[in-house]
């Protein structure tokens, strides 16, 4: 068996590696109530939490570009409805940028925090909200991901891929907008493991070429 690296066996298993890189993180982050309670804890461990969010930033490269590839490969198929993953194709990077500079702002408050509180929460302050509205960009991308893969396959699984993340396009939206913090921990789970059975069928089409 001889195994090939294409652009759709790379974005297969982009979107199931950055979804486990981004849940091992999350393993080790601080569960605080506020922003100020999330350095305090942060601050205890610098190097680890240094570590951690170049971690989760890693996965959500990952996970992102794995999205915007696939949004790519389809709309290259010019079927019913396609054209929408351009929308997804440069959100997804345009999300990649917001959170990175979270976790950048984030890093630069831990190593502030021996030295300048105060500055160091501001910093963090800001990194901790600036993504407040990516649920926006977020959402848009899903949903037209999800309507683009309900136009262009016919079998039931990326069918069903497609609609749970219309769905999960639909809950990031809602949550941008609302303060049910139930809504976006369902948005956030249920995009890493709809992502990661959307690999695993793209990895097992390619197999079978």
């Amino acid at each position: 068996m001889v195994f090939t690296l294409n652009t759709k066996t790379l974005s297969g298993w982009l979107l199931i590696v950055g979804p486990i890189v981004i849940l091992s993180a999350f393993l080790g982050w601080p569960n605080a109530e506020t922003a100020q309670e999330e350095l305090q804890e942060l601050a205890k461990n610098p190097t680890l939490s240094i570590a951690l969010g170049g971690l989760f930033m890693t996965g959500i490269a990952l996970l992102f570009t794995g999205l915007s590839i696939s949004s790519r490969i389809i709309a290259e198929g010019g079927a019913k409805w396609s054209s929408l993953t351009a929308v997804s194709g440069i959100l997804f990077p345009i999300s990649i940028a917001v959170i990175m500079t979270s976790v950048g702002l984030n890093t630069g408050a831990v190593r502030l925090y021996a030295t300048s509180i105060d500055n160091a929460s501001a910093i963090h302050l800001i990194g901790y909200h600036i993504t407040d509205v990516n649920g926006l960009a977020m959402g848009i991308s899903f949903i037209a991901l999800g309507i683009a893969l309900l136009g262009r396959y016919e079998d039931l699984v990326r069918r069903i891929i497609g609609l749970l993340y219309l769905t999960i396009g639909s809950c990031h939206l809602i949550a941008t907008f609302s303060e049910i913090d139930a809504l976006t921990i369902v948005s956030w789970l249920g995009m890493f493991i709809v992502s990661i059975a959307f690999g695993v069928t793209v990895l097992r089409d390619q197999s079978n070429e």
